[in-house]
């Protein structure tokens, strides 16, 4: 299958077969979610969503202001959580992890499929 012919779905579930994904959550700009895939106890997806929405709406606003580019990629680490999310098109998506263990290699490792939820987002 070629890269522009795979669905969002497939690219989630490709996501969560990086060592240390939990779960994956596509998110709008409003705060609802538009898709997610996986579990995590730790976090309420819904509720996750809404909050990014805003944290991000937030930060964009600030580098606009401080005139320091567009908004790349934000991580958040909590005592049982990792949240890493970035801009994909039109929304924001974000993989949850247990911890920062394996926070580079996740990193590294979703790089091509943000890039591909660019082009389906």
């Amino acid at each position: 299958m070629e890269m522009n012919q795979r669905d969002s779905t497939t690219v989630l579930n490709d996501l969560l077969m990086i060592p240390g994904i939990d779960a994956v959550v596509v998110v709008g700009r409003d705060g609802f979610v538009i898709e997610s895939s996986g579990n995590s106890s730790r976090i309420n997806i819904d509720e996750l969503g809404a909050s990014l929405a805003h944290a991000i709406n937030a930060i964009e606003e600030m580098g606009s202001e401080l005139k320091v580019n567009l908004f790349q990629d934000m991580f958040i680490e909590y005592g049982k959580a990792v949240i890493m999310c970035k801009p994909v098109g039109d929304a924001i998506a974000a993989v949850i992890a247990p911890d920062a263990s394996k926070l580079g290699i996740i990193r590294h490792k979703t790089k091509k499929y943000f890039e591909e939820l660019v082009l389906l987002f």
